[in-house]
């Protein structure tokens, strides 16, 4: 007899209830339960960073996190982008600049580049070039680099700079910031398993000790 538990999780603002078992991770939940498919499997060992999403405006890679840890979170997926002010019913200001400074390569880290970058802008709406390369840091790409990447995530920094200021200086997007630390909305932590793989090794330290080329 399969031991199933029912889970609710707020996705991309849309609640949704499945039933799982409890060693069912989150990216499986996701893609296989839900058919959000934006969120990738690209190492399953939490390295790469392609399954990136946010858990109560957190990032987590979520091929290390069990859905039954998320539940009762709000989670947001490359899917949810379009839904947030931010995109204004179009593409959001991420999405537009992975397209604009040719951010995407092969996109298979793209999911995981913009959920990364959109929990940085979050956090800091103006980052200079080191900080957006040490964000990305818990983030693999494998095509030719990092600096279209990094220019994408200026680029968006730059849009919703210009939007809030023509909003009144309203920050614009504030959905799923990272208001609750690494603590979820019912108090439960979220461990990805390891150090620092959430916000990702700084720059100079394991794989990406030349701070972000490739």
């Amino acid at each position: 007899m399969t031991d199933e538990r029912e889970l609710t999780l707020t996705v991309n603002g849309t609640e949704r209830m499945i039933e799982v078992e409890p060693r069912r991770l989150l990216v499986h939940a996701l893609r296989e339960n839900l058919d959000l498919t934006g969120t990738h499997i690209g190492c399953d060992t939490g390295n790469c960073g392609a399954c990136t999403v946010l858990v109560d405006g957190e990032p987590i890679k979520s091929c290390l996190a069990f859905a039954v840890q998320a539940d009762g979170s709000e989670i947001l997926t490359v899917e949810g982008m379009e839904e947030l002010p931010a995109a204004a019913g179009e593409l959001h200001p991420l999405q537009e600049g992975f397209h604009e400074e040719h951010g995407l390569q092969c996109g298979y880290c793209t999911p995981g580049m913009i959920i990364a970058g959109k929990a940085l802008l979050d956090e800091n709406p103006d980052p200079d070039e080191d900080e957006i390369r040490e964000a990305i840091s818990g983030n693999l790409c494998r095509c030719t680099g990092y600096q279209n990447i990094v220019r994408s995530i200026e680029y968006a920094a730059d849009e919703l700079e210009s939007r809030a200021a023509a909003d009144g200086g309203t920050p614009i997007d504030s959905t799923n910031s990272s208001s609750l630390g690494a603590t979820g909305s019912e108090g439960k932590s979220i461990d990805c398993g390891l150090e620092n793989c959430c916000g990702g090794p700084g720059v100079g330290s394991g794989d990406h000790d030349d701070g972000g080329s490739s």
